[in-house]
């Protein structure tokens, strides 16, 4: 080694120890910058935007059209509607008895007074009138139909019509109970008849009216009334108002049902009806 290399290596160990606190002094520094930088960071306040959930109904009326507002007010599953209680109507009293040349023949009373029906003949002809009808060949409108009348208006003024057999009363009659009445019936006369019904069998419904009733929209039978003559309709027990529901045990229901009867009557001996009456069923026979 020359002596330029001796003296240069000497002055580098002299300068070490300066060298080596300088480099010292400068990474300290450099870690206390970092390590404040890590500590004080967090600790600075940042505005952070709250999450909110991607508005879909506005997307969807957006994209669809469709308003939700006029769906929440559509009613999807319908409006509740409080049932109003059933009116009862009074009674009419202020009704003199009808000069009208028409015939109550009977009544069919319901639990809703405004679903009675009345039958009543006019003219030779039968019908069967609801609240609000006008009887045929009049201009009398029924008002009310009660067991034993029927109150119709006759241009403007109330009048009572009563039930065939019935004497006229202001008031209402005492609704008579449901009793077995044995008819005072000439054999003679009964004979009389079944010998034209058994030349003919359909001359029985000159006897035994029917009349279709309805209830609900639905036939439920037909309505007995006497015909021109009341022996044989007395005889067998039938009282006027009978609802037959079944013949030979055939549903009266079923409007095909009277057809198949009518075609095959001359073929039958006997009828058995089932017959409504006061909400109890009762079995009638009838020999043809």
């Amino acid at each position: 080694m020359n002596i330029r290399g001796v003296i240069q290596l000497d002055s580098f160990l002299k300068n070490q120890d300066r060298l080596s606190s300088m480099a010292t002094v400068v990474l300290l520094g450099m870690s206390a910058w970092v390590s404040g930088a890590l500590i004080w960071k967090p600790m600075e306040s940042q505005s952070v935007t709250p999450w909110q959930p991607t508005s879909v109904a506005g997307s969807v009326s957006k994209d669809s059209g469709l308003n939700i507002a006029e769906l929440q007010n559509s009613n999807l599953f319908g409006r509740y509607q409080a049932q109003a209680p059933v009116e009862k109507k009074p009674v009419v009293t202020e009704a003199p008895k009808s000069r009208l040349n028409v015939i109550l023949v009977g009544v069919v009373t319901s639990t809703e007074a405004n679903k009675n029906l009345a039958v009543v003949a006019s003219r030779g002809q039968q019908a069967t009138y609801g609240i609000g009808e006008t009887l045929e060949g009049t201009r009398a409108t029924v008002v009310q139909v009660l067991y034993d009348r029927i109150i119709v208006d006759n241009s403007g003024r109330n009048e009572t019509v009563m039930l065939e057999g019935l004497k006229y009363t202001k008031n209402l009659q005492q609704q008579p109970k449901t009793k077995s009445i044995e008819a005072d019936v000439s054999a003679d006369k009964l004979d009389e008849i079944r010998s034209v019904i058994r030349k003919d069998a359909k001359q029985i419904f000159q006897y035994v009216r029917m009349s279709q009733i309805k209830r609900d929209g639905e036939v439920i039978g037909y309505r007995l009334t006497p015909g021109k003559e009341k022996e044989l309709f007395e005889s067998v027990g039938l009282q006027s108002g009978d609802i037959a529901t079944q013949i030979n045990g055939q549903d009266l229901s079923n409007p095909a049902t009277m057809g198949e009867i009518f075609k095959n009557m001359s073929q039958l001996t006997e009828l058995n009806l089932t017959v409504e009456r006061d909400g109890q069923p009762y079995e009638i026979y009838i020999e043809l």
